[in-house]
């Protein structure tokens, strides 16, 4: 094999065949190509394409890792197992789930699935959703399955004050899914964990299957998924795991980042190879990154470089607000694509979701070309999660959910009390909806004469689904439901036309399904396996056409030409929890995800904040983010606002010029205490303490344990005087301003 292409290190984690490695690859050092070439390497030993296991995270680093490895290896690379987590648990479970008393017919439930199941229960427990949100609930649920191997265990401990609901929730949810012939997400690991653990058959089934077994990403793994792996390479020990601690930013779903950090201690005698040759970004980029993550304690030290020659200084700019940051970045992306780019060469990441709205409204203004990526899915579109509930329930008529949701669509005057009428008759005979809607038993007259012809219906449809191609039988099913008919009697807003021609998408996308279904294979379970465990994220193209737009939780893995890294501004990022944090794990991880923002640019970076910012309709003025000011400033060019900002600061000091008075009055809500709070008209009435310090808005002040900060606000007279402070590093504190133990910094 030529391995010519790779460099020193990246050769010597290929050439490691045996045994435990651990391959720490910083951001663009090119860990795609050592785990391609190491599984070409292990079938040019003798190894059989068939016993390499390959995980990742998402289809779109499966996919390009299958087709890479594929080619690479040559004839035999279609047997290679290059898959997500989840798809190669669903792939098990369909083989071997009758042992855990479930039917390979199982659905798949998304997060909108589980939250009907909640609701549900919720509502027979005679809870309201303002008592108890469903979603808390889901969210509760959600934790204790992905932070402990014991879900009953961690409800236990940790809802332990709530009188039991959470746990009486928990074992109701299970029992509904397990009656629906349901996983959900986080059970898909959970049950093979499950069945590996309780019939060692089975387990060592697939540790003589699986002999060399490699894992993407392995910083992003959580305790179930390593307990997986730690169950198929235990015997052996022969697990590649490749990642990096610096990129570990899914903490809040799970994820733990001390299974990278030790891993040695796990797996004794595992080598480790460091790569930090970068291939993707500029040296001045790669410095920027390495000086804010090095202000990390809890991480294996690493420093990336590149050889690549040139690159452009990286570019600060401080907006008066939201609206003058998405105008500069619009007016940069014309400049851009004037000058020969592409809309498709940009990118712009932010924080949180919120901050997409006005960037999206000033992108439409101007005219550019874009898409927001972890918005609206094209699967979630009411028309397509209306034919995907049929065909969800055709392929499982234990699907309950399926049948909630297609019963009354097109209408049939089935209504709320029709359905819980069904479902009583149901649980009496201990079958799902759809069987006891078939049977008839114990269903009142008036409402089995609505449900009867429903129910015969999807008998014919079921009968039907095994007779002719499933992207055929699709556009059946939407024909004799007389769903474009009922689209237009229901055209408010003249979308029918627009929602039948998604529903031809729809049915393009079956028929791309459908050819790659091997002999024997169900085109329907397939298809709705496919688009359960698929992400917007994974249909990304870039250089597509259009500027991408997605929070920095998305991006990663994805990189861009140029990026634009917006609202850097202490309580928004790092938000206002990270900074109120007691320990240091959350502002770490903030912190790791900025660096991973910031390695996602190839030739051009921007960071962006705004002196005052409006989210959720209240406005703040927050300080710059942390992070702008552990960038070293002979890698930064500042440029101005429109308003003419000051261009240099040696640290943040709100100043009350006239600039930030207008730059105040133009915000419309957002921070942490601020809503309400107006800039001084003129000079600011001070509140004595009892020292005889006097404090004012946009004053400097220091605090014996909270360090420095700004007076945000001072609010009423005498003894109930209170003083609101911002510090630097202690977050936002609220004193009595007569007791206030801070002194005044000049």
């Amino acid at each position: 094999m030529d391995f010519s292409i790779l460099n020193d290190r990246q050769r010597e984690a290929v050439e490691c065949l045996e045994g435990p490695l651990l391959v720490l690859a910083g951001a663009g050092s090119g860990k795609t190509r050592v785990l391609t070439y190491r599984i070409a390497n292990l079938v040019e030993h003798g190894v059989k394409p068939w016993n390499i296991l390959a995980l990742t995270f998402t289809n779109k680093a499966a996919e390009e890792m299958r087709a890479r490895a594929a080619a690479l290896v040559g004839d035999g690379g279609e047997a290679l197992w290059v898959t997500t987590f989840h798809k190669l648990c669903s792939r098990l479970l369909r083989v071997e789930c009758g042992r855990l008393g479930f039917e390979t017919n199982f659905s798949i439930y998304d997060d909108s699935d589980q939250m009907k199941v909640v609701s549900d229960i919720l509502k027979d427990m005679g809870m309201s959703e303002r008592s108890m949100p469903r979603r808390e609930m889901k969210e509760r649920i959600s934790n204790a399955k992905n932070k402990s191997l014991n879900p009953d265990r961690y409800v236990a401990e940790h809802y332990a004050d709530d009188g039991g609901m959470t746990a009486g929730v928990y074992s109701a949810y299970r029992k509904r899914l397990m009656a629906a012939n349901a996983f959900d997400f986080d059970d898909l690991i959970l049950k093979v964990i499950e069945l590996f653990e309780g019939f060692p058959d089975i387990l060592e089934k697939y540790r003589a299957r699986f002999r060399y077994v490699l894992v993407d990403e392995y910083q992003d793994t959580n305790m179930p998924q390593y307990r997986l792996v730690e169950l198929l390479c235990r015997a052996h020990g022969n697990l590649c795991v490749v990642g990096d601690d610096d990129q570990s930013i899914y903490g809040w779903r799970g994820a733990d980042v001390e299974n990278i950090l030790s891993f040695e201690k796990d797996f004794k005698g595992a080598k480790v190879v460091r790569l930090e040759q970068n291939y993707r970004s500029t040296r001045y980029i790669l410095d920027a990154a390495n000086a804010v993550i090095r202000n990390n304690e809890g991480r294996k030290p690493k420093t990336l470089w590149t050889d690549k020659p040139g690159g452009d200084l990286i570019v600060r700019f401080e907006a008066a607000n939201e609206r003058e940051e998405a105008a500069y970045i619009c007016k940069k992306i014309l400049e851009g694509v004037r000058d020969g780019g592409g809309y498709g060469d940009y990118a712009i990441l932010y924080r949180m979701n919120a901050q997409s709205r006005v960037l999206e409204s000033t992108l439409v203004n101007y005219g550019i070309p874009h898409k927001i990526y972890g918005g609206f899915r094209f699967y979630e579109r009411r028309e397509i999660a209306d034919i995907m509930g049929y065909l969800r329930l055709i392929a499982n008529p234990n699907d309950d959910v399926a049948f909630s949701r297609v019963v009354n669509v097109p209408r049939r005057g089935i209504g709320d009390k029709a359905v819980e009428e069904l479902r009583a008759a149901a649980q009496a005979s201990g079958e799902s909806l759809l069987f006891a809607a078939m049977g008839g038993e114990g269903i009142p007259a008036r409402t089995l004469s609505k449900i009867k012809p429903f129910a015969e219906l999807m008998a014919e449809l079921i009968a039907e689904s095994t007779l002719m191609p499933l992207s055929r039988f699709t556009e059946r099913l939407i024909d004799k439901i007389e769903y474009e008919a009922y689209l237009l009697s229901d055209d408010k807003k003249g979308e029918a036309e627009s929602r039948m021609e998604n529903l031809r998408e729809l049915v393009g996308n079956i028929k791309e399904i459908e050819a790659d279904i091997p002999e024997g294979g169900s085109a329907l379970t397939a298809f709705l396996e496919n688009v359960a465990l698929v992400s917007d994220i994974d249909a990304l193209e870039e250089g597509a056409g259009s500027v991408s737009l997605m929070t920095l939780h998305s991006a990663k893995g994805l990189e861009f030409p140029v990026v634009f890294l917006a609202g850097l501004e202490e309580n928004v990022f790092p938000t206002y929890r990270a900074r109120n944090d007691l320990t240091s794990f959350a502002m770490e991880e903030e912190r790791r995800l900025c660096y991973v923002g910031m390695t996602r640019a190839r030739e051009k970076l921007y960071l962006l904040n705004a002196a005052c910012r409006s989210l959720f309709g209240e406005g703040a003025i927050n300080r710059p983010s942390r992070f702008l000011e552990e960038v070293p400033g002979e890698l930064v060019a500042r440029e101005h606002g429109i308003s003419g900002a000051p261009q240099q600061r040696k640290s943040w000091e709100f100043e009350r010029d006239e600039h930030q008075k207008k730059a105040y009055a133009s915000a419309q809500g957002f921070g942490v205490t601020r809503s309400g709070i107006k800039p001084p008209a003129g000079p600011a009435k001070p509140v004595q303490r009892n020292e005889g310090a006097a404090f004012a808005p946009f004053q400097r002040v220091r605090h014996e344990k909270f360090g420095g900060g700004i007076v945000l606000e001072v609010a009423g007279s005498g003894a109930s005087a209170t003083v609101t402070v911002d510090f630097d590093e202690g977050g936002v504190k609220r004193f009595a301003a007569a007791y206030a133990p801070l002194t005044t910094e000049q």
